[in-house]
């Protein structure tokens, strides 16, 4: 079992297509493309946190029908464009748990959250992964140890949960 992020997907969003310079020409195509990236990564024991901005306009249908898509367990921390619905509603549109404040593993040092954070850049080796910032480059100081996990910095996949200033880096389980 392994353990991913993901960020910022905003499946249906035909603006996010432009606004993210996202290589599709529609959001059908880029539903398509995020999940087959999805599960090429993610397999049906592993668990994946969503560091928000699941789509616009959700509703529990569209969620669902999305999620019955993807591969393993589920776990969302809200993002600013999810924090329109209650964690049971996001509960019962099909993921595993929900999470309305960032998460902390402090055996190995990350911090998991929608926004960066970057108050913690001085105190190593905290990682802080992230989304919200999309193609956005950091216009503060500190981010030595944010990581961005937008879908458009990772190739429109989830990447693998590690702290890299750790010589033994294991999986984030929860």
């Amino acid at each position: 079992m392994a353990t991913f992020v993901y960020s910022d997907p905003h499946f249906y969003s035909e603006r996010i297509i432009h606004f993210g310079k996202r290589p599709f020409e529609n959001a059908a195509e880029m539903n398509t493309a995020l999940i087959v990236n999805y599960n090429s990564v993610v397999g049906k024991n592993d668990i994946c946190y969503w560091l928000g901005d699941v789509m616009f306009g959700a509703t529990k249908e569209r969620v669902r029908n999305i999620l019955s898509h993807m591969h393993g367990r589920k776990h969302l921390i809200l993002g600013n464009h999810d924090r329109c619905h209650s964690v049971s509603w996001w509960l019962d549109a099909g993921f595993d748990r929900v999470f309305d404040q960032p998460v902390y593993n402090a055996e190995l040092f990350i911090i998991l959250s929608h926004e960066p954070l970057p108050e913690f850049g001085n105190i190593l080796p905290i990682i802080n992964y992230h989304g919200h910032l999309h193609i956005q480059d950091y216009t503060f100081q500190n981010h030595q140890n944010c990581i961005n996990v937008s879908v458009e910095k990772t190739n429109y996949r989830p990447v693998p949960l590690i702290n890299p200033n750790i010589t033994n880096p294991r999986v984030f389980q929860r």
